[in-house]
């Protein structure tokens, strides 16, 4: 996934009001949007390398309050993807390449089930996929979720449900830690979460993990890692 604009560097000063981030440019501070709604532990260390997706000069005619919006981080020498927004486009890339295993090209985004959306649907195989975004992490492990997430509590919920009606079902982790290839639920954090994935697993609910290739134009699906 091509990044939309150019980016930029900067130093991360501090998150405030959870979707503003203040930052440090040449040119002086700036307020860029923090399009991340978690906790993002670890990766708030201050005077941190940041990058930018800068919209120029002429963003408010296009409908944007601010110019920037933060993308990037180096969080303890490593680079991660924080924005959120990115997880489904390089999934939904990877899926029309083939670079999936087991999943096949043709694919319905935004797929409802009960009252909430499921990310993808493979009408072929009658199969199910939610993303989620991974970008707490030490080293090559990472950990979901970074703060307490009843959407993704319900979401695993619904792909239970959805595998004990005969369908495939699966939670597909995609890890923005450049060099993290294992994934573990965040018990400390969110332990009703982390019981939902065991039960989940243990129902048949299939669970994928993929690492991440990150460029300085974007970013695209990498190895296949495993569920620690």
């Amino acid at each position: 996934m091509k990044f939309s604009h150019p980016i930029v560097e900067a130093r991360l000063l501090k998150r405030e009001k959870r979707f503003l981030t203040y930052c440090r440019m040449p040119e002086g501070e700036v307020i860029a949007h923090c399009p991340n709604p978690g906790s993002m532990k670890g990766n708030l260390e201050p005077e941190s390398p940041v990058w930018l997706m800068d919209f120029g000069a002429r963003h408010l005619e296009e409908g944007r309050k601010l110019r920037y919006k933060w993308v990037m981080v180096e969080s303890q020498g490593t680079r991660v993807v924080i924005d959120t927004n990115c997880a489904n486009a390089v999934v939904a890339e990877a899926l029309k390449a083939g670079k999936i295993r087991g999943l096949p090209r043709e694919f319905k985004s935004e797929h409802k089930v009960g009252a909430s959306r499921l990310d993808f649907y493979f009408p072929a195989e009658n199969a199910y996929l939610e993303v989620k975004s991974v970008s707490m992490g030490d080293g090559e492990s990472s950990a979901f979720p970074d703060s307490v997430t009843e959407r993704g509590q319900k979401h695993l919920r619904e792909l239970m449900a959805l595998k004990k009606s005969g369908a495939r079902a699966i939670l597909f982790f995609l890890v923005t830690r450049e060099g993290s290839l294992r994934v573990r639920a965040a018990r400390e954090i969110d332990p009703t979460y982390a019981s939902l994935l065991d039960e989940a697993v243990a129902e048949g609910v299939e669970v994928l993990v993929y690492g991440t290739k990150i460029g300085r134009d974007g970013i695209e699906v990498g190895e296949e890692g495993v569920l620690a």
